[in-house]
């Protein structure tokens, strides 16, 4: 990424009404309905209050960033009532602004314009306004962010008088929404710098609404997508590393990949697996800030990642064969980590951080066989009490028989809809479509169908950024069924166990790898899930309890994070502010989310 600062601006018009009248002790009072009124009073006698301005932010990350920071307003209100049209000759836009205490539960944030104009005589007035973002309003959405509370009173102050001249309401309608889209610019140097600068700001400013709508207008404009603005498998998100591949070959005939990430040696080395259908492209997003940049920025100078067996950038997965979570734990992480040891030396302290299907077969791994010195292991949503909706549950019953026997697909993949023809992917679009009506992306909609039962199923849409939902079928790739048959074995056993007991190489397989766990030593553990986890709800706070009533002397922590869901908890663009540093403090010996 370039170490100069990139700039965003945008222009944008709001039109409303404003009651006029310097005497009514009424314009005082700050809240909803009073606004409301004076907006009536206004329209009702003509009074119209409008305006153009252009926002200007010079550093989009600091914006971001630091709530105290604010962006240049230029531009000009428009108000007969007071002196025609009014230039800005000072005008700040600020977007973090705190609520007010007895608002704070409910209120998530406020923008704030503050404009010092000067009329056609060369009298001062100044107009104030504001709009609320209430948590938990998804419904409202668009109401609250095109709904300005206004308030106008003479001379120029950042506090108003106890009269003001004039209270109202101005709004953002949809075609000023639409116009507002293209007005976007950006000073940065590279088609990824300008996407991102837009991805910072239209997640933060317009938040599910942004989330909803910005793709749709987004893909008109050809210069940021008539082209990939992130190549497929890229390490451009990880600067300033070494970055190695180490390929190696299992037992059993497969040839499995890791990739460094090294900026300087450790004794801390990290070890990351990814889940079901993805990839080492979940932790080096160059979207936002990804796992292994934040890692490295943060001290930890050697991180490996792990594509197994199920990874989306291979293609083993689009193939019928007869893989279970078995074979990943005795012949994919073993040598993995052997290799990784001969790399490092015997006195490197190793940290896991493993997520999904990948935290199931790291569980399962350490229950088959003892690592010396690994020092802690992260697990994300699941690992040995597999626990999944009615819905998931009878979608793992019946998804293998009716994909491979009826349907006659090896695999199921968010590509589907683009493949040609019949294909199945063609006609489950629409629906799937009937049944998620939360955004128009059908990948979004397969990777649902795929896992979980929420809508969407794998995240929350006001984690991810546009950019990141807009290339979903790069991230996620295509899986064969047999998978499936074993989670579906593990979750109705109730906790994790061999799809078929027996041996696996020199490796005999227990009849409950829960057990299995619980007999072996075993290095610090933490336990994450979103509390909006919909793929494998409260399966983790399941696993904790259980852990904490076996082994009383078992260093294990349970982290639930409020407002997240599954994948969004590596993949979500804020995941280095709201997430990270709570792995950072289990890694450093401190309480998780600390």
């Amino acid at each position: 990424m370039s170490s100069a600062p990139v700039s965003l601006a945008f222009t944008e018009d709001m039109h409303g009404f404003c009651h006029f009248d310097g005497n009514n002790q009424d314009f005082g009072r700050d809240d909803q309905q009073c606004y409301e009124h004076a907006f009536q009073q206004g329209q009702s006698q003509g009074r119209a209050v409008k305006f153009r301005l252009t926002i200007q932010i010079p550093d989009i990350d600091r914006f971001v960033k630091d709530p105290k920071l604010c962006a240049e307003a230029i531009g000009k209100v428009e108000a007969d009532a007071a002196g025609g049209d009014l230039k800005v000759e000072k005008g700040t836009f600020n977007l973090f602004v705190q609520p007010a205490s007895d608002q704070a539960s409910t209120i998530a944030r406020e923008m704030h314009y503050t404009l010092y104009l000067r009329n056609q005589k060369g009298e001062p007035w100044t107009f104030y306004g504001y709009k609320t973002v209430r948590d938990g309003a998804m419904a409202e959405v668009w109401d609250q962010t095109t709904t300005l509370y206004t308030r106008l009173w003479k001379g120029h102050s950042d506090k108003a008088p106890d009269k003001v001249e004039a209270q109202g309401i101005l709004h953002l309608t949809a075609e000023d929404f639409a116009r507002q889209l293209t007005t976007f610019r950006s000073s940065g140097r590279t088609i990824l710098e300008r996407a991102r600068a837009l991805t910072l700001f239209g997640g933060e400013f317009m938040g599910n609404l942004w989330q909803s709508y910005a793709p749709g207008f987004m893909q008109s404009e050809p210069e940021l997508w008539s082209k990939v603005a992130i190549p497929v498998h890229t390490d451009r998100g990880v600067s300033e590393a070494t970055i190695t591949h180490h390929p190696f070959d299992t037992r059993d005939g497969l040839t499995l990949g890791l990739q460094r990430f090294q900026r300087k040696p450790s004794d801390d080395v990290i070890v990351i697996l990814h889940g079901l259908t993805t990839s080492t492209d979940m932790f080096i997003m160059p979207e936002h800030q990804n796992l292994v940049e934040y890692l490295l920025d943060e001290g930890y100078g050697d991180v490996w990642s792990l594509d197994w067996r199920g990874s989306g950038r291979y293609t083993y997965n689009l193939e019928p064969h007869s893989f279970t979570l078995d074979d990943v734990a005795a012949y994919d992480i073993p040598p993995a980590l052997e290799k990784i040891r001969a790399a490092v030396g015997p006195k490197a302290r190793l940290h896991i951080i493993a997520h999904c299907v990948g935290g199931i077969s790291t569980m399962l791994s350490m229950a088959l066989q003892s690592f010396p010195g690994l020092e802690s292991v992260t697990i994300n949503s699941v690992g040995l009490t597999p626990r999944v909706s009615t819905w998931s549950r009878l979608k793992l019953m019946f998804a293998p028989f009716l994909v491979e026997k009826v349907l006659r697909y090896p695999y199921v993949s968010p590509r589907m809809p683009q493949y040609p023809g019949l294909a199945l992917g063609k006609w489950l679009v629409p629906v799937l479509a009937l049944f998620h009506r939360e955004c128009r992306d059908p990948a979004c909609h397969f990777i649902s169908f795929m896992w979980g039962s929420g809508h969407p199923a794998a995240y929350q849409h006001s984690n991810m950024s546009v950019l990141t939902h807009s290339r979903l079928a790069d991230l996620f790739g295509g899986t064969s069924m047999n998978y499936y048959r074993h989670i579906s074995k593990m979750v109705g056993n109730g906790q994790a166990c061999p799809m078929k007991p027996g041996a696996r190489g020199d490796l005999t397989l227990p009849g409950s790898y829960l057990d299995a766990f619980c007999q072996k030593k075993q290095p610090r553990l933490l336990l994450i899930s979103g509390r909006e986890n919909h793929i494998f709800p409260g399966a983790n706070r399941v696993l904790y309890e259980e852990l904490k009533k076996r082994r009383a002397d078992l260093a294990v922590r349970y982290w639930e994070v409020p407002g997240y869901g599954h994948q969004d908890i590596f993949m979500g663009q804020h995941a280095a502010r709201d997430i990270f540093p709570g792995l950072l403090a289990f890694l450093q010996g401190k309480e998780a989310g600390v």
